[in-house]
């Protein structure tokens, strides 16, 4: 069982219990067969991006509901990962004026960390 299908599975069943559906239901709602979902919700299956859609769908939230959780799941390394592309794609779109600003901003920041570690 993969880590990542583990917390899918673990968010569907979180929003569905949330919600009072019964896994039935759910199966009725998204076409898709009990014994599958309930698999899905132990992390022994990994669903498609199709099957998810369904199941959001029949859920009536977002795709990005069911996966939200996913960085929670990751290893430290792929956590590190996923947070340095979340602040290029936030710098990318920025002016050289404003990164200036924003490696200013880090290079105090790094200095007030260094001290407040020293004094302790």
């Amino acid at each position: 069982m993969s880590q990542i299908s583990a917390a899918i599975g673990k968010q569907i069943r979180k929003i569905r219990n949330a919600q009072g559906i019964t896994l039935e239901e759910l199966s009725f709602k998204s076409g898709l067969n009990a014994a599958h979902l309930g698999q899905i919700e132990r992390g022994l299956r990994n669903p498609t991006v199709e099957t998810l859609e369904r199941i959001a769908d029949a859920l009536e939230v977002s795709f990005l509901d069911l996966v939200s959780t996913l960085e929670q799941a990751l290893p430290e390394q792929d956590k590190t990962d996923v947070v340095k592309r979340k602040i290029d794609a936030q710098l990318s779109s920025m002016t050289l004026d404003e990164l200036e600003d924003i490696l200013r901003i880090i290079r105090i920041f790094r200095r007030q960390f260094k001290q407040e570690e020293k004094a302790d």
